[in-house]
């Protein structure tokens, strides 16, 4: 079933934001990468799963306030971390909560947002941090998703994307995310797919 949250609400658990959009293909790009790089494609992923955790943790502990160490940082995460701290200090008035979970308890599914903040503008925002190649569509779907579970009306979203390629200058990606309503209707959709599936291999798991 992938990764679940437990609902007190419902007493059960529902399966996450991520899960359900794993049923969408990331796409032919990221599978032609993943050949390119033959044998070396799994230390690439860890070693991509490690900058991003390390970004993660750093932003995570920025966001609640704690103290931070900039030097246990490598170079190209220090330069990342510095990028976002200049685009936090050009658009964020305030971060309103950092690391929190959200539940639809209607449409039942749930997640993590990694932040909401109030824009210098007034409106309210909700962040997620990506550490991968490319913005992708299903990450799109996955701030909407979060919007509209979270119990505070969000005015819009941004995908903060670090790149970790160290040939690239480009430190820091932003992209605001647009027609929220409708991408939400096409997470709505892939949460459809995923519920026939699951219980598509219930029953035959129940039935053999």
């Amino acid at each position: 079933m992938g990764n679940t949250y437990f609902c007190k609400e419902l007493n059960k658990e529902l399966p996450s934001v991520t899960t359900i959009l794993n049923i969408i293909a990331k796409g032919e790009g990221f599978n032609n990468w993943l050949k390119k790089q033959g044998d070396k494609a799994d230390k690439l992923l860890t070693d991509a799963g490690d900058f991003g955790t390390d970004i993660h943790n750093f932003l995570e502990a920025f966001g609640k306030g704690l103290p931070v160490n900039l030097s246990a940082l490598k170079p190209k995460q220090l330069r990342c971390v510095n990028a976002f701290l200049e685009w936090k200090e050009n658009n964020v008035k305030k971060f309103i909560c950092t690391e929190q979970a959200v539940f639809n308890i209607d449409k039942e599914y749930a997640g993590t947002c990694d932040g909401v903040v109030e824009l210098n503008d007034g409106r309210i925002a909700l962040l997620d941090y990506k550490t991968s190649a490319y913005i992708y569509d299903t990450h799109e779907l996955q701030v909407c998703a979060y919007i509209k579970a979270y119990d505070v009306k969000i005015d819009t979203g941004f995908i903060l994307r670090f790149e970790k390629n160290e040939e690239k200058d480009k430190d820091l990606q932003v992209k605001e995310v647009k027609q929220i309503d409708y991408q939400y209707e096409v997470f709505l959709a892939t949460l459809k797919l995923w519920n026939w599936k699951n219980n598509k291999k219930k029953e035959f798991e129940k039935n053999g």
